[in-house]
């Protein structure tokens, strides 16, 4: 049983750095390409984005002032700006690994190595 809690709070940690870690990264700017045209067929044109290793949050054309990505909690949520799930995903598993390579050279490195 004691087991079992222990791998469940290193799952617990794990993916709580992974989140922080992926949010943190909406400070970093990019550009990604996104459908900008919501009329027949959709269009694609390159416009601000933030995230890493790949942006992952665009400027909405629709529903946010141009060129601006808002990145606080709230503005996520509400759909200010377009999120492009893809790239999302893909962040989150670069910022998984890097959380699990932290916590497997920290657990070396006090001499608990159980990975």
């Amino acid at each position: 049983m004691r087991k079992r809690l222990s791998h469940i709070r290193t799952i617990v940690t794990v993916a709580t750095l992974a989140s922080a870690l992926t949010y943190i990264s909406l400070i970093v700017p990019g550009r990604a390409i996104a459908p900008c045209g919501n009329l027949g067929t959709p269009m694609y044109c390159t416009v601000p984005a933030y995230g890493f290793p790949l942006p992952f949050l665009a400027d909405g054309h629709a529903t946010s002032p141009v060129g601006s990505v808002a990145r606080d909690p709230l503005s996520i949520l509400i759909g200010m700006d377009q999120i492009l799930w893809p790239r999302l995903w893909l962040a989150v598993g670069f910022w998984l690994l890097v959380s699990v390579a932290v916590l497997v050279c920290l657990s070396r490195r006090r001499g608990r190595g159980h990975w």
